[in-house]
């Protein structure tokens, strides 16, 4: 969380400079009077949750069964899909669902030699729903906000939730974590705004099969930075999920 906030503070401090630069479109009024503030910063406030959810998932379970749960996502923007977006969703959509639930399922049944921490599960769950409705929000505002003024509002948002935890979870960096959260910052930054600006020109629901590769990297991470193989249940149970995220994005149409 320290990294985020670093990255937050970064970006909002970045962008404070850039007021001073007409040029860049960023002005005092973008940053703190944005268009539609509300929704805005709700989407903003979700995304820094969601971010906080997994931290807190990762260090209770393995990443790779972190990841999986985390690939659930796609299942919940479905679902939210047609509850707030009005978009059609097929048959085998639905039961793409279902087969994605039950690998969940799967993945966190209690006893066995693989039981997963509930409160790892339940953090991984609940930063999967933060990160759907972030998505969501991020759709309704395509024809009002940019990925700059995501951005912005998840640097704002972000550093002043984040600095009210901070005598809590602040620890002295060195020079070489100073580079590291520096270096972390551009590369979520540009990722966010990626991702922005990919949910403003396609339906939410379509691009969401993209975050399964990250199940790849994960289990890669594990194996290599960890020495820990996932279990075989964590590796159905992932496979199920995927599958169930790849039904649920077939072929769906705005009402």
């Amino acid at each position: 969380m320290q990294v985020t906030f670093l990255r937050c503070g970064f970006v909002l401090a970045s962008s404070i400079v850039l007021t001073l630069m007409p040029s860049t479109g960023i002005t005092w009024r973008r940053i703190w009077l944005p268009v539609r503030p509300l929704e805005q910063r709700a989407a903003a406030a979700a995304l820094v949750a969601s971010n906080i959810l997994l931290i807190v998932s990762y260090s209770l379970i393995q990443v790779t069964d972190a990841s999986a749960i985390g690939f659930t996502t796609p299942i919940m923007i479905t679902i939210m899909g047609v509850m707030f977006l009005g978009e059609r969703v097929p048959l085998w959509g639905w039961f793409g669902v279902v087969i994605g639930f039950a690998g969940m399922l799967l993945m966190v049944k209690p006893g066995g030699a693989h039981t997963l921490s509930l409160a790892g599960v339940v953090a991984g769950v609940s930063a999967a729903f933060m990160y759907a409705l972030y998505q969501i929000l991020i759709r309704r505002l395509r024809n009002d906000a940019t990925s700059v003024d995501t951005t912005l509002q998840v640097s704002v948002v972000g550093f002043f939730i984040l600095l009210l935890c901070s005598p809590w979870m602040w620890h002295a960096l060195s020079t070489e974590g100073l580079l590291v959260a520096a270096i972390f910052t551009i590369v979520q930054t540009a990722a966010m705004m990626c991702i922005a600006a990919a949910l403003r020109r396609g339906e939410a629901s379509r691009l969401a099969p993209w975050q399964f590769f990250g199940l790849v990297w994960a289990m890669l991470l594990d194996t290599l930075m960890f020495n820990a193989m996932p279990a075989m249940t964590s590796i159905i149970g992932g496979i199920l999920i995927l599958v169930g995220g790849l039904l649920g994005q077939r072929r769906r149409s705005i009402r």
